[in-house]
């Protein structure tokens, strides 16, 4: 599977919590517990794990940024 399919499938599992009743925040909330913890058992070490988690947080930080300078 492509990164794009397995981010698609995900989307698909989380309009299923909201559709159960989930708020946005309770998914988020559950989700990012997830992936730290799935980062940190799959990992080959906890740099690795460290840095996956960093450089995502990173990589929205620099599009959050990009696109309130093309608001601006």
């Amino acid at each position: 599977m492509k990164y794009e399919d397995i981010y698609e499938r995900l989307l698909d599992v989380t309009e299923e919590f909201s559709i159960q009743g989930a708020t946005p925040f309770d998914v988020a909330n559950v989700m990012s517990r997830f992936v730290v913890e799935l980062s940190y058992d799959c990992a080959p070490d906890p740099q690795h794990a460290t840095t996956l988690l960093l450089t995502a947080i990173t990589d929205r930080m620099e599009r959050d940024i990009e696109q309130n300078k093309e608001v601006a």
